[in-house]
């Protein structure tokens, strides 16, 4: 998404983005299914516009966001009519000129405004999310709560440098403050992940939090070695994700000397692996025909157990086509240096090597692991010897939105966030 402030006055037809009349609110059906077509003109890569849409209303459809866990959210004039569905259940609206947004049209209307419609000049999502934060002076507690992740922020081509979608983004904040809070609390956090750098939902208040990964190439026809990982399934995930939940508690709970005195992290739950999961599989059904049985791999030993789960994504091009682990969990204990310098590392190494290998059977060009620590770029030295540590400038920045007092550490800032 690519979106700049107001530059130039907009046509008659279309307000200024200052404009006391533009506000926030959800989308009629046909005009949820308009965004989607919208957006899936920047946004399918391999898959065709209908199977992108069906994609769409398959993640509406997951643990996650069914029962309000997703918003949809559209900025658009309150001047102009909202549209009613067609009372045999029938959209109100036709659609048919939505596909061409790829060749921007001289005269936006022709493709934006099909009456009855609204215009839509700004959308974007929001997920519902179980969040933890622990504070310092309440040490070892750690409490749920509610936050949530932005995603498919989208202003169409012919509506952008306009300012609508920075306009959408401060009403979006105002509304987020309350939106889905219990008992009329106030909200803490949201996250997005900027695919424009850092400046533009900065100067809006998300600013940019830790975007590393490091890269290894995919591996096709390696054997296995050393201690060995066993290939991890649906039906595993569960028990995993609820210890990594206690174990995620365990260290937001233990302070030491110094630092921040707030700590907040997103819950890495079964439910949110599963959306991912429903994304990879939803796409390789349709562009190999194929089902990713494997989620992930794990190591156990007498010193603990490190495991990651991963997902594939699929670019429009195939060095688009990433393993991406969601999760990487280190168990064991953190002050033990020794441990960390040998079993752990060399575990976490054959997790790694384990993802190398399933990232070769499915056509990957790397494995993907954000934010990684210290003994999991360790791990990845011992794989390839040299390891570059990447600092993200432009994509899939990390960017969090404080609503509390003094300074905040984001925990477990990993690929399973993302949305």
């Amino acid at each position: 998404m690519a979106s700049h402030p107001e530059t130039t006055i907009p046509p008659a037809h279309l307000p200024f983005s200052t404009s006391p009349t533009l506000h926030l609110t959800h989308p009629t059906p046909a005009e949820k299914e308009a965004t989607w077509r919208l957006n899936g003109a920047a946004w399918r890569g391999r898959l065709s516009l209908e199977a992108y849409l069906r994609r769409e209303h398959h993640l509406a459809a997951q643990p996650l966001t069914q029962n309000g866990g997703i918003t949809y959210w559209i900025l658009v004039d309150s001047t102009e009519p909202t549209p009613s569905p067609d009372p045999n259940g029938k959209p109100a609206i036709q659609f048919t000129q939505c596909p061409l947004v790829a060749t921007p049209p001289t005269n936006p209307s022709s493709v934006f405004t099909a009456p009855p419609t609204r215009t839509m000049l700004a959308s974007c999502e929001t997920l519902r999310k179980r969040a933890l934060i622990a504070h310092r002076a309440s040490a070892p507690a750690v409490t749920d709560i509610t936050a949530h992740g932005i995603g498919s922020v989208f202003c169409a081509p012919a509506l952008r440098k306009r300012g609508y979608a920075g306009r959408m983004m401060t009403e979006l904040n105002r509304m987020l403050t309350t939106h889905q809070q219990a008992d009329g609390q106030a909200s803490l956090f949201n996250v997005l992940y900027s695919d424009i750098g850092k400046q533009f939902y900065a100067r809006r208040g998300w600013h940019a939090r830790e975007s590393r990964h490091v890269a290894l190439p995919a591996v096709v026809g390696a054997e296995e070695n050393g201690m060995g990982a066993r290939p991890l399934y649906a039906n595993d995930l569960g028990a995993l994700c609820e210890a990594d939940e206690k174990l995620l508690m365990r260290r937001m709970g233990r302070w030491g000397a110094g630092g921040v005195d707030t700590r907040v992290a997103f819950v890495p739950d079964e439910e949110t692996m599963a959306w991912h999961h429903a994304r990879e599989e939803f796409a390789t059904r349709e562009v190999l025909g194929r089902w990713p049985d494997v989620k992930g791999a794990m190591v156990e030993g007498r010193e603990g157990r490190v495991w990651a789960i991963w997902t594939r994504t699929f670019g429009a091009e195939e060095e688009g086509n990433v393993l991406h682990v969601l999760r990487m969990v280190v168990e064991g204990d953190e002050e033990d240096e020794e441990q960390e310098g040998t079993w752990r590392v060399e575990a976490a190494a054959e997790v790694l090597r384990a993802a190398q290998r399933e990232a070769g059977r499915w056509a990957m060009k790397t494995v993907e692991v954000w934010n990684p620590e210290g003994v999991v770029v360790e791990a990845a030295r011992r794989i390839l010897g040299e390891v570059e540590v990447v600092e993200r400038e432009e994509e899939s920045i990390t960017s969090l939105m404080w609503y509390g007092e003094g300074e905040v550490e984001w925990v477990g800032n990993e690929k399973y966030g993302w949305c």
